[in-house]
């Protein structure tokens, strides 16, 4: 189950990606911006007063205006997101002032990236079928619903006013029944994987929301959250949505344990029946220590990976340890980390008694 939480992302992206252009007013009777595609023509590298600029000639490629080719100047910035070298036959997004009839500005906006982002899809796509077979096309129309689940059902029940920690734990667990019942089909496996999922997930909830209050999180903590707080125009609860994050965080690495776990426990007593259910516990455990360490480790670098131009800052400005530990920022990840690294040690012994307990009612 690992690649649902390595192509997620990927998924989302996808799904999301704004294909078509946008206009919106200035505020001024006088034109409108509109963001287009376009494909750049001609390049030449100017310098001025030490400042490296690119005069570009590029064609639009849809709106009012397509087929025209337009002129502008593209800034490199080092350190800005505009600091991107343009090159002929280079699609990119363009930022133009239509006032009357007349193109009036042009200004670079971004760089075009869902050709290769589709490309990578249909590579992953492909891998999945070919050494996974129909299993691995049903392990991606999981995925698919996987994304659906959070685009069209989570984020609808936000904007609705629903509670942020009861949206995940209901689209968490219809994602869990449907993952592991299309790749597993209506079995004692699935059961025992899904409830082993549910509780180790479930565990990593409770321990954020605990201990999370406890040290006061406001879940207000990077300039991400501080933007959706000056944009957004519904009220939010935003320790929730941090909360929120825990629990969808950790399902993916808590799904891959669980039916880990139990497709050894389950394969064990195929191929020996007569295997004690003492031992098909124990057995769990074992493997559960193996995969434990990499697991965890999985997920505290998933997190402090996102985490490392704020650690960078930190060790720039001399900042004490305890104070960095202290920072909102810093004490939510770990929170994060070690809450999700706890439900997902607990899933082991959980599933492990699951499965061992279901086995033996089954016999």
């Amino acid at each position: 189950m690992g690649y649902i939480k390595r192509g997620i992302l990927l998924i989302l992206i996808i799904c999301m990606f704004p294909w078509i252009t946008y206009s919106t007013s200035d505020g001024v009777t006088s034109g409108y911006y509109e963001k287009v595609r376009a494909v750049v023509k001609q390049v030449e590298n100017l310098k001025e007063d030490e400042l490296e600029i690119q005069q570009v000639e590029a064609e639009l490629l849809n709106g009012k205006f397509e087929s025209t080719v337009v002129s502008f100047k593209h800034f490199l910035i080092e350190g800005s997101k505009s600091n991107v070298a343009l090159s002929e036959n280079m699609k990119v997004f363009l930022n133009i002032r239509i006032s009357g009839d007349e193109i009036t500005n042009v200004s670079y906006g971004d760089v075009v990236r869902d050709g290769y982002l589709k490309a990578l899809f249909g590579l992953f796509f492909v891998l999945l079928i070919i050494f996974g077979g129909f299993k691995g096309f049903r392990s991606f129309v999981a995925l698919v619903i996987t994304a659906l689940c959070l685009i069209y059902l989570f984020i609808p029940m936000i904007l609705r006013g629903y509670n942020f920690i009861m949206s995940a734990v209901i689209v968490s667990s219809i994602i869990v029944v449907t993952s592991f019942v299309i790749i597993s089909g209506f079995t004692m496996k699935s059961l025992v994987a899904i409830l082993g999922t549910i509780g180790g997930t479930m565990t990593s909830g409770v321990l954020a929301i605990f201990f999370g209050n406890k040290i006061h999180l406001t879940g207000i903590s990077d300039e991400i959250v501080e933007l959706l707080v000056a944009y957004s125009t519904i009220p939010i609860d935003y320790r929730g949505l941090l909360y929120s994050g825990i629990i969808i965080g950790a399902l993916g690495a808590v799904m891959d344990v669980s039916m880990t776990i139990t497709s050894v426990i389950f394969e064990i007593k195929r191929t020996n029946p007569d295997t004690r259910i003492r031992s098909l516990f124990f057995s769990g455990l074992s493997v559960g220590k193996d995969i434990m360490a990499t697991m965890t480790n999985t997920l505290i670098l998933a997190y402090v990976g996102t985490s490392l131009p704020l650690l960078l800052i930190f060790v720039f400005s001399d900042m004490p340890v305890v104070d960095i530990i202290n920072s909102q920022f810093i004490a939510s990840e770990i929170i994060r980390s070690l809450c999700g690294s706890i439900g997902l040690v607990l899933t082991i012994p959980i599933t492990s008694v699951l499965a061992a307990l279901i086995l033996r009612l089954k016999k």
